[in-house]
């Protein structure tokens, strides 16, 4: 029954123990995991924020070209758009602007838009100048075929009339236009092995230019990927849009087809693009996964040394406990045997005791019953002459005058006398040797 007792009392131990290992084991991988995510979040802005960083610079750089080039444009004397056309051409010259792929261009009030090769076509960008804006930088891909340029245009204080054939123009914008692909340098990422991908996106969410030959996000819209995809620890695209909108910038991480993302979303002060910076998860802070991964693994290791020992130590004090009582149930029985010994000494004592009770008891039974018939004997053998005495005794008194008779009854009563002697010296005899 203790054993039974034991052993449930030892199977709720382990149970008990197992659950509160996992639970602190649950708990704490919870924990890290948390600090592991901001840990990601916090070094992933850090290495965004760089590039983010530069890009503004650029994007200031470029728009103190455009009113170095916008103060040129006023100050220089043209009257037609040949005039025009020559004047870009010998700028791009001077500023070597071929070689950066960057052109300048002119937008007339009617939004037809004009390069050092003449002019191009009406504007695609107009809806960005509807409000008239001092200054508007976007990114577009109808300035060229298969080019997608960043454009830097700027209100002229003083709009310019130019002769065009028989019609006049008048310019209102002017600024310079740039490949994308001239960023691409900025948009790299060595901390990530250049796995991330990064897209410029319009005010929608629709992409505009992809940075990197890496495609992590497919469709149109990064903004509706990004609000398909699974969140994790309470994120969601709607509080990453809110921020954004908010800061200027957002961070948060997701889940696309089984594969989990980091994400970055910031929208340039200078310019109206927004970049989205993507990167697998598995390239963000790689030496803190590891960290994590190790600790995970003293964890790990921890909580089964710690079960094994709490079992193989249960397992020994549940032994030990066997022991001692397998050995005090010995010590109990053999002194049971003990017992059992003297009891029997003691019951075979008793019986040889009543045995010799007994045999006592038979024995003065069967002296007593020889007394018994010693004295019915004696008495039967005394009564014998002592009847003849009485009896001659009787006859001698009625036969006093009978001498030959009284002489007969004489010498018989002196045979009765003497057989009576006889008998009482033998039962004195019997006395004395009795005593």
């Amino acid at each position: 029954m203790n054993n039974k007792i034991y052993k449930k009392l030892f199977v709720g131990f382990g149970f008990v123990s197992i659950v509160l290992i996992l639970t602190l084991f649950v708990m704490s991988q919870t924990y890290i995991q948390n600090l592991v995510y901001h840990e990601r979040l916090s070094q992933m802005e850090e290495v965004t924020h760089q590039m983010f960083h530069s890009l503004e610079d650029v994007i200031n750089n470029h728009w103190d070209d455009v009113d170095v080039q916008c103060n040129y444009l006023a100050y220089t004397s043209m009257e037609t758009t040949d005039d025009l056309f020559s004047y870009l051409e010998k700028l791009s010259e001077l500023a070597n602007y071929k070689e950066k792929q960057i052109e300048l261009t002119a937008v007339d009030a009617a939004g037809h838009y004009y390069t050092a090769h003449g002019r191009m076509g009406l504007l695609r960008g107009m809806t960005y100048l509807e409000s008239a804006p001092q200054r508007v930088s976007y990114v577009s891909n109808s300035l060229t075929a298969d080019d997608s340029r960043m454009v830097f245009l700027e209100q002229l204080s003083t709009p310019i009339t130019l002769q065009s054939g028989e019609k006049e123009i008048t310019l209102r914008y002017f600024g310079i236009s740039q490949s994308m692909t001239q960023l691409n340098d900025y948009f790299r990422c060595d901390a990530y092995e250049n796995n991330n991908s990064v897209y410029v996106l319009d005010n929608d969410g629709f992409k505009l230019f992809n940075a990197n030959d890496a495609e992590l996000l497919k469709g149109h819209n990064v903004y509706t990927v990004l609000s398909q995809m699974s969140y994790l620890h309470g994120s969601s695209f709607a509080k990453a849009k809110e921020r954004l909108a908010r800061t200027g910038s957002c961070y948060s991480n997701a889940v696309l087809d089984g594969t989990e993302y980091y994400y970055a979303l910031k929208q340039m002060e200078n310019a109206r693009w927004t970049l989205a910076f993507l990167v697998p998860a598995e390239y963000v802070a790689v030496n803190t996964q590891k960290l994590v991964n190790l600790v995970t693994l003293v964890i790990v290791s921890f909580a089964v040394v710690l079960s094994v020992t709490a079992v193989f130590v249960g397992w020994f004090l549940l032994r030990q406990k066997q022991q001692q009582e397998l050995q005090a149930e010995k010590e109990a029985n053999l002194r049971l045997e003990q017992y059992n010994t003297q009891l029997t000494q003691a019951n075979d004592e008793m019986k040889r005791a009543q045995d010799a009770a007994a045999e006592a008891l038979y024995a003065a039974e069967r002296a007593s019953q020889a007394k018994t018939d010693f004295l019915s004997n004696m008495s039967h053998d005394i009564r014998t002459p002592m009847n003849a005495i009485v009896g001659l005794t009787t006859l001698m008194e009625n036969e006093l005058d009978q001498p030959e008779k009284l002489a007969e009854h004489l010498h018989k009563l002196e045979s009765s006398g003497q057989l009576l002697l006889g008998i009482i010296n033998n039962i004195l005899d019997m006395s004395r040797i009795e005593s």
